[in-house]
């Protein structure tokens, strides 16, 4: 035998051990991958798979489940539907409820036509506006203990005829989670727009107006976060001139940014932030039915000055918000003042009237003249 196919005959025989040891590694991964896909499962990483999801088609499809995810931050959740007579609601709670591991967690999105006589907003004139677009308020005091609880509240309007859209509101309670944190106010913002738009084009006739997806919100503002009168920017900005504020004895204001919510308002205080006078703006489902009536025989009172300094104005809106009052008011009113003398009715009114202008504005409202 030469030593030409000797050698020809090692080379053919060392291809062959290397395509053994490539079969025998090929056959250890195959196994290995069986082996983990059995522990995978064994361990309940299957099940948390699956949960995990099912939240893509949560709630009819609507639940905005990758925000919900980054709240949750892991943990094994469930969601469910809850209609009734004039709400539909998509809740998002714990996989098992007696699993305390996680904390608790109840995410609830509530949504009411706004035409509905029961359709109202749990919002208040210190909510932070969204913006971007978007008409609604975040509310979180970051002064208080628990830090997992925040709502927000949004309007959506269905194509701008009067009194068509939807009002939307979010509640969370996550004992991980800290709404202190501008991410998870976000997240929230997130889950509360995208599932209440979702939901609004289910609906029949409903072309629904989107804001842009909200980057950042702030938080609510209290009584003692006041700031000088002479450098209000947001929703005091205008109201009153320097003039009227000294004679008024303002000194300070408590504002939010400007932008438009279901809810807004501005209080001119004197020294150390004490409040003087209110300033609010309800919009559409915001008004409740009994406020609404007790504000309209206000306005029907128009003969002379009101002693307690108390004046409305309205505007007429289109789409979710349909109607919107603004009031002012002295803190305490009547009864704190010995006299009506004290109060400047036609700066009131004045005052009044620069707000409600401003306000309306933002919403597209006109306001009304009788």
């Amino acid at each position: 035998m030469s030593e030409e196919t000797v050698e020809t005959q090692e080379q053919e025989l060392d291809r062959m051990r290397r395509r053994r040891r490539i079969r025998l590694a090929a056959g250890l991964t195959a196994g290995a991958a069986v082996v983990a896909g059995g522990l995978f499962w064994l361990s309940g990483g299957l099940q948390a798979w699956l949960h995990d999801r099912a939240l893509d088609s949560a709630c009819d499809g609507t639940l905005a489940a990758d925000p919900v995810r980054e709240l949750v931050g892991g943990a094994e959740v469930t969601a469910e539907v809850r209609t009734g007579r004039s709400f539909w609601q998509c809740r998002v709670s714990e996989a098992d409820e007696e699993y305390e591991e996680d904390g608790r967690i109840d995410v609830r999105v509530t949504v009411s036509d706004a035409r509905d006589h029961f359709a109202t907003v749990d919002a208040t004139r210190t909510d932070a506006p969204l913006g971007h677009g978007w008409t609604g308020g975040f509310a979180f005091d970051p002064d208080r203990e628990d830090r997992g609880e925040a709502s927000a509240t949004v309007l959506l309007d269905c194509g701008g005829t009067r009194g068509g859209g939807v009002v939307a509101e979010v509640s969370a309670r996550i004992d991980r989670a800290d709404f202190g944190h501008p991410e998870a106010r976000t997240e929230l913002t997130a889950v509360l727009t995208r599932t209440a738009t979702a939901y609004a084009r289910q609906q029949e006739g409903c072309e629904v107006t989107e804001g842009e997806p909200v980057r950042k919100v702030a938080t609510s503002v209290n009584a003692w976060d006041y700031e000088p009168f002479a450098s209000v920017s947001g929703s005091c900005a205008g109201i009153v001139d320097p003039r009227t504020a000294a004679r008024w004895g303002v000194r300070t204001a408590v504002e939010t940014a400007p932008g438009p919510k279901p809810v807004e308002g501005c209080t001119l205080g004197g020294l150390r932030g004490a409040p003087l006078y209110t300033f609010t703006a309800s919009y559409g489902p915001a008004l409740e039915r009994s406020t609404r009536d007790l504000l309209d025989d206000v306005t029907d009172q128009r003969a002379g000055d009101a002693p307690d300094g108390r004046y409305v104005l309205w505007a007429e809106c289109r789409g979710a918000v349909d109607r919107a009052a603004y009031v002012v008011e002295p803190v305490g009113g009547e009864r704190d003042r010995t006299t009506d003398l004290a109060l400047d009715h036609a700066g009131l009114r004045t005052a009044l009237s620069a707000f409600a202008d401003r306000s309306a504005k933002a919403h597209d409202c006109t306001v009304t003249v009788d």
